[in-house]
């Protein structure tokens, strides 16, 4: 529900009167305590899914890591093999992906 919602409902309450500005004020606070406790609890709710999606997410990046670092090694092996080695080559660019 949003604060418009809840305004409006409160309108259609008839909880304005004379004193309107203070009691829009009011019910515009209510509205934001109430966005923020069913974040909360939407958060909670979902905390132990939003933890195995996080440790989903670490274990991709870490795959992600482990293979650029298995490709710049065959090419640090294959340009030492060769006797020609520049940091600015593939492996080192390989490398640099994943520092971005």
């Amino acid at each position: 529900m949003t604060q418009d919602e809840i305004i409006e409902m409160a309108r259609q309450a008839n909880l304005f009167g004379i004193y309107a500005d203070e009691a829009i004020d009011s019910v515009t606070r209510f509205a934001n305590l109430v966005a923020q406790h069913e974040r909360e609890r939407i958060k909670q709710a979902n905390a132990p899914e939003i933890e195995r999606v996080n440790a989903h997410i670490k274990e991709l990046e870490d795959a992600v890591l482990a293979e650029r670092e298995a490709c710049a090694k065959l090419f640090d092996e294959r340009d030492k093999d060769i006797g020609w080695y520049d940091p600015g080559e593939p492996a080192e660019i390989i490398r640099a992906r994943g520092q971005a």
